[in-house]
C-alpha cells in the first residue's frame, strides 16, 4: 500500500528525479527505484549532485533509446510517423556521467545483467543508476491520447 506514484500514462519529462528524491526522503529506509527515461533523466541531471550530496540512495533505471521516447510515441501514434526533434543521437554514457558525479553507474542489456547491476545497485549506500539499453521505439503503456480521460487508455 503507497508505496507506487506514477503518472498513469499522463507522461512526465523532468519530473521523476526530483519526485524520486523527495519519496525517498518521506519514506526512511524503504527503498525507492525511480525508473526513467534518458530524455526525462536528461531534463534532470541538476539533481544528481543533490542526491550525492545529501547521499540520498535512489535507485534510477534509465531506459535508453537515443529518442525522447514519449514525444516520439506521440509522433508514431497520432502523427502517422512524422518525427520532429525526437531523435537526439545523444552519446552520453550514464556509467560515466554517474561516476562523475559520485553516484554509482551500471549498464545492463540483458535481463540477467539488469538482475545482476539491481543487486549491486540495492546494496550500494547511495545514489546508484542503471543504464538500459532498449529499442527507439519501445512504447510507454498504459498511454492516454491528448483531451481523453482514462476510459481512453491505450493499452498497445
Amino acid at each position: 500500500p503507497r508505496s507506487v506514484h506514477a503518472r498513469g500514462g499522463l507522461g512526465h519529462m523532468g519530473l521523476g528525479y526530483g519526485g524520486a528524491l523527495g519519496a525517498k526522503m518521506a519514506v526512511g529506509q524503504r527503498k525507492v527505484v525511480h525508473i526513467t527515461g534518458d530524455g526525462s533523466f536528461h531534463m534532470n541531471l541538476n539533481g544528481v549532485s543533490t542526491a550525492v550530496s545529501y547521499n540520498i540512495p535512489v535507485i534510477s533505471v534509465i531506459l535508453n533509446n537515443n529518442v525522447l521516447g514519449m514525444v516520439r510515441q506521440w509522433q508514431t501514434t497520432f502523427y502517422e510517423e512524422r518525427y520532429s526533434s525526437t531523435t537526439l543521437d545523444r552519446k552520453t554514457d550514464y556509467v560515466k556521467v554517474a561516476e562523475g558525479f559520485g553516484a554509482r553507474g551500471f549498464r545492463a542489456e540483458t535481463p540477467e545483467e539488469f538482475r545482476n547491476a539491481m543487486e549491486q545497485a540495492r546494496a550500494h549506500d547511495g545514489p546508484a543508476w542503471i543504464e538500459c539499453l532498449i529499442d527507439r521505439d519501445e512504447k510507454v503503456l498504459p498511454f492516454i491520447p491528448n483531451g481523453k480521460t482514462v476510459d481512453d487508455i491505450l493499452m498497445d
